[in-house]
């Protein structure tokens, strides 16, 4: 029920200093252009929340509905990116689609039927009366997997484990092929620090 700040990422050049940074085997997720999101759930009530910690729940009841529908955990604090799509094509579309949302206050069912979103989950915080912080990523994300229910609107974000370049190359340019950003390169033993980059 109360956000927390989020860990952020640094940048790297390429591939290989991804690598250099983060060891291998590494992680690697799609880097999404959508928006940051927290969603919470604690005695039955859901609530969704910017990066910067501002309560977004009503203007996002399709999120709401999703988790209640997908994510078998009682109580928790997830890391997710929303994304927008086009409702006939189910393309992702740029971020400034869905930034149309995050300030609406009125027709809001119009809203989400006109510019649906997908939430992509890629780390947990918080799990049925656990502090996940100190746990290593790679324990984090078996964990995010095994309480979704997984569709094409909510999933985990889309993941390879791999030591090679070539496999991360080929990751990274289906990722911009799809309209994302990019990828992230992540330690699997790494634990989660809160506003730190």
């Amino acid at each position: 029920g109360k956000p927390i700040k989020v860990m952020l990422y640094q940048k790297v050049n390429d591939i290989a200093s991804a690598f250099d940074r983060v060891g291998k085997p590494a992680a690697f997720e799609y880097k999404y252009d959508g928006f940051h999101i927290q969603i919470h759930k604690r005695a039955g009530k859901i609530q969704v929340f910017t990066r910067r910690q501002e309560d977004v729940t009503k203007q996002f009841p399709d999120i709401v509905n999703m988790v209640k529908k997908q994510v078998t955990a009682t109580n928790f604090i997830l890391d997710a990116e929303a994304i927008g799509s086009d409702p006939k094509t189910g393309k992702w579309l740029p971020f400034q689609h869905i930034s149309q949302r995050i300030r609406r206050k009125h027709d809001i069912e119009q809203m989400a039927k006109k510019i649906p979103v997908i939430v992509r989950v890629f780390d947990a915080m918080y799990l049925d009366g656990k502090d996940l912080l100190l746990a290593p990523f790679k324990d984090r994300r078996k964990a995010i997997e095994n309480i979704i229910k997984q569709s094409q609107q909510f999933s985990p974000a889309e993941h390879i484990l791999t030591s090679s370049e070539e496999d991360a190359e080929t990751f990274y340019a289906e990722a911009l092929a799809k309209g994302n950003e990019g990828i992230m390169a992540k330690n699997l033993e790494a634990e989660y620090k809160p506003g730190s980059r």
